[in-house]
């Protein structure tokens, strides 16, 4: 009789099921952490996509937030530009009218109260930012400020105020009106050779 009993078939079959078992297991649970590897990365790269949208509305947020502050303030900066564009005419009749003078005391009066009434409105639209442009004569030509209505020819320095029709106004650094002036310019070729010929013909004259 034999010491070592023989291997049962049935022991061996059911011992190889389990491996096979076994490693299916193995190899499924390999595939379900695979895929939660996968899933992991996944919402890492949209946890970063998502964190970098956030900072980017948060920062368009706040941008736009400085934007409607800027907005703001240039509106109450600039709110009186049409209420002093509107007073314009009003400031001008009162300039032509204190360029009279008086022949009269009850025009001399008048006067008197036109004045203290303009010197009050300017200096109330001073306090809200409105400055007057007054040019004088002499001044040289400043295209920002100034707007040439006519031209005069002169022999000397060209672009030089030579008188003022109207003064302009600016409220802040917005330009509301330029001011109105007549500058100099040199004469033409033309103009002054027909000054010279209208000199030479007088010569001829006063001669004769």
């Amino acid at each position: 009789m034999e010491n070592n009993k023989k291997e049962n078939p049935t022991n061996s079959v059911a011992n190889e099921k389990e491996v096979n078992e076994s490693v299916k297991d193995t190899k499924k649970e390999e595939q379900e952490a695979k895929k939660i590897l996968e899933e992991l990365k996944k919402a890492q790269v949209d946890c970063e996509h998502w964190k970098n949208e956030y900072y980017k509305a948060y920062a368009d947020m706040a941008n736009l937030r400085k934007e409607i502050e800027r907005d703001h303030k240039e509106a109450i900066k600039y709110r009186l530009e049409g209420f002093a564009d509107s007073l314009l005419p009003i400031l001008d009749g009162f300039e032509m009218a204190l360029k009279n003078e008086p022949t009269t005391p009850e025009m001399k009066n008048y006067l008197i109260g036109f004045s203290y009434v303009y010197k009050n409105l300017l200096n109330v639209l001073n306090d809200e930012g409105v400055i007057q442009l007054s040019p004088k004569v002499g001044d040289k030509f400043d295209v920002k400020t100034m707007n040439a209505v006519e031209t005069v020819d002169d022999e000397g320095e060209e672009d030089i105020v030579k008188s003022v029709t109207l003064k302009g106004y600016k409220l802040h650094d917005h330009l509301i009106r330029a001011a109105m002036v007549v500058v100099s310019k040199h004469p033409s070729p033309k103009d002054v050779k027909e000054d010279e010929k209208e000199v030479k013909k007088n010569d001829e004259t006063l001669k004769a």
